[in-house]
């Protein structure tokens, strides 16, 4: 599996929040995709542009009480998971 949601970055699991891992069709959870992110094998958001999707996670950090380098990192990160790879090549 992997570790991060290759939508938002987010942990797929952790000791806090548990498995956050989003749905497939038939129920199991998904490899890639957080819950937050993907359910019953779609994206929440399907039109989500990558610049919205890094807009969100920054108001998710900061409301998480995360510094600026963080926010930097995740804003930089973003454009090389799996959902954006395509539409920034």
């Amino acid at each position: 599996m992997k570790k991060q949601c290759q939508s938002c970055g987010m942990p797929l699991q952790t000791k806090k929040a548990g498995d956050c891992r989003g749905t497939e069709k038939d129920g199991s959870p998904s490899e890639k995709w957080c819950k937050l992110c993907y359910a019953d094998g779609a994206f929440i958001g399907p039109d989500c542009t990558l610049e919205q999707m890094q807009d969100i996670v920054d108001k998710a950090l900061i409301e998480n009480g995360s510094g600026k380098l963080m926010r930097w990192m995740a804003r930089k990160q973003l454009p090389h998971l799996e959902r954006w790879k395509t539409l920034t090549k």
